[in-house]
């Protein structure tokens, strides 16, 4: 992987735009669905902190065939009073996805959390099947949870912010700014050089052709390509942020940087559709080894 990092312009980016000011927190409720296994409740720290983060209320969502009492739900899926304190317990009962859907469109502003998968440990290109029906009705935000990664303590200290150039990519600018800001996190912001499409997206900011000669046109794309992530709420001065370049598949490329890198949290647009089953939200997803917040 043939990586530029461009960050000599930033003295001159801080000062070309004023930061804008700073903004309500965009999620008041967090839906974790639990379903009684150990790999959903992988799920947990990573929403009580993000619900800490955003100064949001914790709703924890179960359903079953039938709507349980408050102790038995408890039980079923192995949480204390203590971890349930400051949380909504919300128990239903039907298709679990239409659930889970349901009740995040009941709350204002909702970020569900879950895990891909629960059940048996799938290929790297599959999700579990609730998982793929809520993704079909694409939520606005969701971070979704490979539960590969295990059990280890979770803390945001690098978020990677994906970027690949488009005005559709730019919804992800001002969330993975707001969270790094509220954890006082250090922001990559990483641009995949891909090949040029046969059919751009108007207004896209494709990157310079040659990667490896950063002398000629990097400093000025460079340049414009943080204007329009600072104007769209990306980290001021006071975060430290950093810009990365790199060619190769999208999917992999990213992945592979957050690893490398120890990243805590990828945050990246999508289409609220999966092209393909190596689209590069799904790869990302599954291999990144990090919780992977998708906004819509």
């Amino acid at each position: 992987m043939k990586e530029v990092l461009v960050s000599a312009t930033m003295s001159q980016w801080h000062g070309g735009q004023q930061p804008i000011d700073p903004k309500p927190k965009t999620i008041k409720n967090v839906v974790l669905p639990l379903d009684g296994s150990q790999s959903s409740r992988l799920a947990v720290p990573i929403a009580r902190t993000l619900s800490k983060l955003y100064g949001a209320t914790l709703h924890v969502v179960t359903v079953g065939k039938e709507v349980l009492h408050t102790k038995e739900a408890l039980s079923h899926l192995g949480l204390t009073s203590e971890e349930m304190q400051g949380a909504v317990l919300d128990a239903c009962s039907g298709d679990p996805a239409a659930a889970i859907v349901g009740a995040a469109q009941q709350l204002p502003s909702p970020l569900l959390v879950m895990c891909t998968h629960t059940g048996v440990e799938r290929s790297s290109d599959d999700f579990g099947a609730v998982a793929e029906s809520v993704l079909r009705v694409a939520p606005e935000r969701i971070v979704l949870l490979a539960p590969e990664r295990g059990d280890r303590a979770w803390v945001i200290r690098r978020v990677l912010l994906a970027h690949d150039g488009t005005p559709s990519s730019d919804c992800a600018t001002a969330p993975a700014a707001e969270i790094a800001q509220s954890a006082r996190a250090e922001v990559i912001a990483l641009h995949v050089a891909a090949r040029k499409a046969p059919h751009p997206e108007p207004g896209s900011l494709p990157a310079p052709r040659y990667i490896d000669q950063p002398q000629h046109e990097w400093p000025a794309w460079a340049g414009e390509f943080m204007d329009r992530m600072l104007a769209m709420g990306a980290p001021c001065s006071s975060v430290q942020f950093k810009l990365l370049v790199t060619g190769g598949q999208p999917g992999s490329e990213v992945a592979q940087l957050a690893r490398d890198r120890d990243v805590d949290l990828v945050v990246m647009a999508w289409r609220g559709k999966w092209r393909s089953e190596h689209h590069a939200t799904r790869v990302v997803t599954r291999t990144s080894g990090c919780p992977v917040l998708l906004v819509y």
